[in-house]
């Protein structure tokens, strides 16, 4: 949909279009929960407003609609000038909106347990190949980017390394149908979003399971690798289960 044509996205007699209020309350919704379960962290850039409109498939009239109500929230912030853009704010949505976080994952967690089984499977098998086609280069890769992870201390910077290591195992596995499969489990697994949840409290445990996921790939043990994976990306769930705990809390 064109900026134009998105002027015209209302009802008849110059009344807003129900279902597109009703699709704003909804993907405002779903961005207070991703920064609650910590697909978004405090300080971050959000991705630029047409990529993201086009990733979550709305207008962006629909997204600067939801942005606008996460931003009377104090949830999110927009920045002038160069190296502006729309932020996550400081403000702890525990305290502006937890009812929001926790109806939401109610809803959305019992609907995606079979996706996250599939995405788990689908990522073991990505795995086991990648660990069966590897070369040297990807090697070197694998361990450069493991070194970085180890060392990060930032939800940010833990999340973009994250991406990085699993992007190289996916290109490892050299099937462009893999590596399209995988992004589109990873978008829809995480509230249509594709930014994995990161909190502190499960960073330990990320760079453990990196580190064996890693090890077993760069050995060449398919089995080890494909066990891995299929274990790790659990960690998507577990980390939504926990913001719906913390939620839970305090809302009541």
């Amino acid at each position: 949909m064109s900026d134009g044509a998105e002027h015209l996205e209302s009802g008849t007699g110059g009344g807003l279009d129900p279902l597109r209020v009703s699709m704003t309350a909804s993907l405002a919704d779903r961005l207070v929960t991703a920064i609650a379960v910590g697909a978004y962290s405090p300080g971050e850039r959000l991705p630029p407003e047409r990529e993201l409109a086009a990733s979550l498939g709305v207008s962006r009239v629909t997204l600067r609609e939801a942005l606008r109500q996460v931003s009377e929230l104090g949830l999110v912030e927009t920045r002038r000038g160069r190296g502006g853009g729309t932020f996550v704010s400081t403000v702890d949505w525990g305290e502006v909106a937890p009812d929001v976080a926790r109806r939401t994952l109610e809803v959305e967690l019992p609907r995606l347990r079979d996706l996250f089984d599939y995405r788990c499977l689908v990522e073991g098998m990505i795995a086991r190949t990648a660990a069966e086609r590897r070369t040297a280069e990807d090697v070197a890769e694998l361990h450069s980017a493991l070194a970085e992870f180890e060392q990060v201390e930032g939800m940010i910077e833990a999340r973009a390394i994250d991406h990085r290591i699993h992007g190289l195992i996916t290109a490892a596995a050299r099937n462009p149908h893999l590596s399209l499969l995988s992004a589109r489990l990873t978008a829809a697994a995480t509230l249509g979003f594709g930014a994995e949840p990161y909190s502190p409290e499960f960073l330990a445990q990320a760079r453990a399971e990196h580190a064996e996921l890693i090890r077993h790939v760069v050995l060449g043990d398919a089995d080890g690798a494909g066990r891995c994976a299929h274990a790790h990306f659990s960690l998507t769930l577990e980390s939504m289960q926990a913001g719906l705990r913390k939620a839970v809390a305090r809302s009541t």
